[in-house]
């Protein structure tokens, strides 16, 4: 339960009844229909405004309401009332034995009003609606009326203090106003005493804000269930200068625009409204929300609306046109709080799913432009308030649980927690300095806090650890088989008794014996010296030689104990949901996932994982590392098991030693040890990369996982020098290509003992009427890359020698030495006739010219290829098109060889499709902001018919 819950009366079950002793009175009275009509004497005329609409809006709005009016009438407005419904009129002037209402309140026509099951008019509420309308069924003075309740006195138990439901610092610094019920006390910092009471508002004050050069105070409240009001003073006397009503429930927040020519105010009615200063004319209303808008602000420009919402969206909105420019969905729960920078470029959010979320915003605020930032898990419970400070160094939150926090808002750290407080916080403030924070409370009480000044810690300069130590040279190295040989020397199971490896590389042999009755499970321990900053690479042989040892090695210092390896830092929590999975499956459902991000690393249980491919929906895996097989596990760790709701962390790496403030969240440490090799080639081998930290002796433990031991429990132990390289073989050799189409085919690259830079694949030597994507680039850290083949309608059949001379070389820089391997050719290509399907990928506005205009065609050159650009972080179209000889299904296609981090964006689950009867659809490309500069050739798969194959597109990412 929450403040914004509370002040709405259809949450009264769960309030908070010690701090908000006030508001029960009301909604305790709402709850119990306890709208009582001030009497009147038979012999007046009832009052629309005071009597009236009370008992219609007690007993009818409920389903004649202006958003949802049964059978067309509303009865939420004198002229809704008037208006009728689609049945004409309800009321009869002078005559109420004639007017419809009367009728069916009394049961005299159908249907009978309001429905048996609900409550009905008494006697006097009927007869004050006779008389109402026997004296002529009169409007309200000088317009729409607004709602009059009239409490039944309470008595208190006990004094109780006045809540603070919201509170705003004057620009000058000196004058802080707290919000409470019906009114808004300006108070001197310096002289502490009240200024001026600013009375008058119904119900509770939930937003106040001074406008830029502070002359003015804007406050909002109303009555919930039943309208809104704001109200502006001056200052500097205290005297009011505008009203404004329109809202038909309470307002949560409202704000003067930069220049003090508008305010804008937010209600629980889903609406935002902007009102005229001068006059007090409304001038728009926004719509689109679909809950109640706890808070707006403007953009300190003074172009641009944000507004944060129970439906879980931030709005952005242009103020001159009252256009929505963009939706922030990334929310999992309702949204009480934002606030701008001062720059207005970023923008934070927070409410009820305990995170602090900052987008940047750009200058037109256009949808797509405005990229989520930072996820930041803030406080155990809801989010209640944000304040960002003048000089924009200094975020502060307070939540639920009674936590105020500090946060650097560069990198969202934590730079201070206060002390638990007796009640929420809702008014908070920090003055223009940013050094002195004002905390008011749910039960009346205030607290001053110091700032501490802003942390030296700067996000955007810690430097992240690499996945793996980069290679250092390049020389050849003797084969393991080569390497001297030590036999282990029993015992050998403490630091003391480790046996030595005078030299190393090397190769040590054991065995893991079965342990005897109440003693540990054996452990083998070899001692050797190494160098600050060599690598060495540790692995074992041991399943690959039949052995039963499932083997886990670690490496210690002198003294046993285990060498920290980095730091993970957690920036956002998360879990595991729809289900769990073993440690070869690449697809994981993690919750929070929209706010994930290629390439982002993911911890769960010591697990590392690394995201490949967003979810493409809510009902669809993220993939992880890498493109096909196996998953990785990133840092060496061990790829494991997981479960459902299992915790899961994304996480940033850090060198060992980082100074890293406190967010929150955990810092994990890994430590040198592995148990299945990471990249999954070794199977239940282990491996890792060791770095020493200094230069020293080491100890290298090697057990069996599980805790067996036997005689068959055999192992060699390698501690090697790493040869970083590459190997790189053809996939699709041999295909059968039909003249006018084409045929896809890969290349894979096996990495070798850390070498992650990218490779170019070049074909050359290709015949006539033939052509192939040349070159080929495998992305640096990726695996494999693909290309077409296509055949010239004029294509001939062409001899097994002719295709032997064409020559596939894969080149890559590896520590400075360019490295140039033969790769396997494309082997010995088949032609085909003309398939009964051809796809084209082709420019929108300018289609490519196609292989051949007519099956019998003798043309063997092909056109140049289309060319797209990009920005990163940007969209461009494309479009796909068929021509069907005889094919009438649908066609799924896959667009392959994008650059990692270009996606086809918004295909839904059913993918890339042009369905029957069609014959061309267009396509979004869209990259990821950190995408780099590059010209890459990519091409479409039509998924059937033997699955053709485009042209190449040329698409610049620049």
């Amino acid at each position: 339960m929450n403040f914004f819950e509370l002040s709405s009366l259809y949450r009264l079950r769960r309030c908070k009844i010690r701090s908000v002793f006030t508001l029960l009175i009301l909604l305790v009275v709402v709850a119990e229909s306890g709208l009582v009509l001030a009497a009147e004497s038979a012999a007046e005329t009832p009052d629309y405004a005071r009597q009236i609409q009370p008992i219609l809006t007690k007993y009818c709005v409920g389903c004649h309401s202006d958003d949802e009016p049964e059978g067309k009438l509303s009865l939420a407005s004198f002229e809704a009332l008037r208006k009728g419904g689609e049945k004409g009129a309800v009321i009869t002037p002078e005559h109420p034995e004639l007017s419809r209402l009367i009728r069916m309140i009394k049961g005299q026509t159908e249907p009978v009003m309001p429905p048996k099951d609900e409550a009905r008019p008494k006697e006097e509420e009927i007869a004050a609606l006779e008389a109402w309308i026997t004296a002529g069924a009169k409007g309200p003075a000088g317009g729409v009326a607004q709602p009059w309740l009239v409490t039944p006195q309470i008595p208190l138990t006990a004094p109780q203090r006045e809540f603070i439901s919201a509170s705003a610092i004057h620009p000058g610094g000196d004058i802080v106003a707290w919000a409470k019920a019906g009114k808004v006390e300006l108070q001197s910092l310096s002289e502490k005493k009240t200024l001026h009471e600013l009375l008058g508002l119904p119900g509770s004050v939930n937003g106040v804000n001074f406008s830029k050069d502070g002359s003015f105070v804007v406050a909002a409240a109303g009555e919930p269930g039943l309208f809104g009001a704001a109200r502006i003073w001056n200052v500097g006397d205290g005297s009011q200068v505008q009203e404004f009503r329109g809202h038909k429930d309470s307002l949560y927040s409202a704000c003067f625009s930069p220049d003090g020519k508008i305010v804008a105010t937010s209600s629980y009615d889903h609406d935002i409204k902007l009102w005229d200063v001068e006059s007090g004319k409304e001038l728009k209303t926004l719509t689109g929300h679909n809950g109640p808008v706890f808070e707006i602000a403007f953009r300190p420009d003074g172009k641009l609306l944000a507004s944060a919402s129970g439906d879980r969206t931030v709005k952005l909105w242009d103020v001159a046109t009252g256009q929505r420019l963009d939706t922030l969905k990334e929310s999992t729960k309702e949204l009480y709080a934002l606030a701008f920078d001062p720059t207005g470029s970023k923008l934070a959010a927070a409410g009820v799913d305990n995170r602090i979320r900052v987008w940047t915003i750009s200058p037109e605020a256009k949808e797509g432009t405005n990229p989520l930032i930072q996820s930041q898990f803030a406080h155990e419970q809801a989010v209640l308030r944000l304040v960002w400070s003048a000089d924009g160094r200094t975020l502060a939150s307070t939540g639920e649980e009674g936590l105020i926090k500090i946060w650097n808002a560069n990198g969202m750290t934590i730079r201070k927690t206060f002390e638990k407080q007796p009640d929420w916080v809702l008014g908070l403030s920090l003055t223009p300095t940013a050094e002195t924070l004002l905390a008011g409370r749910l039960d009346g009480s205030i607290g001053s806090y110091p700032v501490p000044p802003p942390s030296a810690e700067n996000a955007s300069t810690l430097t992240p650890a690499p996945e793996l130590p980069p290679a250092i040279d390049y020389r050849p190295q003797p084969e393991v088989k080569d390497l001297p040989r030590v036999a282990e020397v029993e015992p050998n199971q403490s630091p003391q008794e480790a046996t030595a490896l005078n030299s190393i590389p090397a190769v040590a042999t054991g065995t893991i014996q079965a342990s005897t009755a109440g003693s540990p499970p054996d452990a083998d321990l070899f001692r050797f010296q190494a160098a600050a900053g060599e690598q060495w690479i540790i692995e074992t042989r041991a399943a690959q030689n039949k052995s039963l040892l499932d083997s886990k090695i670690e490496v210690l210092s002198s003294d046993g104990q285990p060498i920290p390896r980095l730091l993970l830092r957690a920036v956002r929590d998360s879990e595991l949901e729809f289900r769990g999975g073993n440690s070869d499956q690449r697809g994981f459902r993690v919750r929070n996932w929209e706010e994930m991000l290629l390439n982002e690393y993911v911890y769960v249980g010591g697990d590392v994982m690394k995201l490949f491919q967003q979810r493409r929906g809510p009902d669809a895996d993220g993939q992880f590392y890498p493109e096909s097989g196996n998953r990785y596990a990133l840092f060496e760790t061990t790829a494991r098991a997981h479960a459902l709701g299992e915790p899961a962390f994304m996480v940033v790496p850090y060198p060992v030693g980082t100074q890293l403030a406190d967010n929150g969240l955990p810092i994990f440490t890994l430590y040198y040890e592995n148990d299945d090799d990471g990249y999954r080639r070794l199977g239940k081998d282990s491996r890792l990369t060791f770095v020493p930290p200094s230069d020293g002796d080491y100890l290298i433990r090697v057990t069996d996982v599980r805790g067996f031991g036997s005689d068959q429990h055999k192992y060699e132990l390698i501690v090697r020098r790493p040869v970083p390289g590459f190997k790189v073989t053809l996939g699709g050799a041999n295909a059968t290509v039909p003249v006018g189409s084409g045929k896809e085919f890969t290349v894979k690259a096996t990495r070798v003992d850390n070498f992650q830079g990218p490779i170019r694949v070049e074909l050359t030597n290709l015949p006539a009427g033939y052509q192939a994507t040349s070159p080929i680039e495998i992305e640096a850290g990726l695996n494999e890359a693909r290309g077409v083949l296509n055949a010239a309608a004029g294509a001939t059949q062409l001899s097994d020698e002719e295709w032997q001379k064409v020559q596939v070389t894969a080149t890559a820089e590896v520590v400075g030495k360019t490295i140039n391997q033969p790769v396997n050719n494309l082997g010995n290509v088949k032609r085909a006739d003309r398939p009964k399907l051809v796809p084209f990928l082709e420019l929108v506005d300018a289609p490519s010219a196609t292989l051949a205009e007519k099956p019998d065609s003798t043309v063997t050159t092909f056109p140049d290829p289309a060319e797209l650009t990009i920005q990163p972080g940007g969209t461009v179209t494309a479009r796909l098109r068929v021509e069907r000889d005889g094919f009438k299904g649908r066609v799924p296609f896959e667009v392959q060889n994008l650059p990692h981090g270009v996606i086809v964006d918004d295909i839904g689950l059913s993918g890339i499709l042009i369905v029957e009867g069609t014959t061309e659809r267009t396509m979004t490309l869209r990259a990821e902001p950190w995408v780099k500069p590059q010209t890459r050739l990519f091409h479409a798969v039509a998924k059937v018919e033997g699955e053709q194959v485009t042209l190449p597109m040329i698409l610049h990412v620049k």
